[in-house]
């Protein structure tokens, strides 16, 4: 396998400690990082929190390395959380996070979701970018663990409606 491939495909178990460590490098380097609390928990429990729950949570590796995340978590029926986006700092600008975000949309539509919101910080400016580009439309703007943040929605092609 050549060290530039991407495999794409949904968590497990195994993936644990990979998945916490990329959520810290990743917010380190983007500068959202600070002590871990309660508002992390649910990387510690991915399975149940994303998966059982009707969601799903996607990983990239290139060769042995967790390179890119991201997950889906349901708000209610109609609307899925888009959670821990992330992308390894080495790996960034290479379209990792538009190809996560794209796998995630497509599963919500599987999944029978019509919505994905989400939120990002106000200083993650690639991240604003992929979600505009892709169609994400701001909501609103507010604060979330002491960080001003901007609210997004996008409403879902459902394979139907192409």
């Amino acid at each position: 396998m050549s060290q530039d491939e991407v495999i794409l495909r949904r968590f497990e178990t195994g993936d644990a400690d990979d998945v916490w460590h990329l959520h810290r490098s990743a917010s380190e380097a983007v500068g959202v990082y600070g002590p871990q609390g309660v508002w992390e928990d649910d990387l510690r429990n991915v399975g149940e929190v994303y998966i059982a729950s009707g969601g799903d949570f996607v990983v990239a590796h290139i060769g042995s390395l967790l390179a890119a995340m991201g997950g889906l978590k349901p708000v209610d029926d109609d609307v899925a959380e888009l959670k821990r986006m992330r992308v390894h700092p080495a790996f960034q600008r290479r379209g990792l996070g538009r190809r996560i975000l794209s796998e995630l949309e497509s599963r919500a539509v599987s999944l029978g979701f019509k919505w994905i919101a989400l939120d990002t910080t106000t200083i993650q400016v690639g991240a604003q970018r992929i979600y505009e580009t892709a169609g994400y439309i701001r909501r609103a703007e507010g604060m979330l663990h002491g960080y001003s943040v901007i609210f997004y929605k996008k409403r879902l092609a459902r394979r139907d409606d192409c």
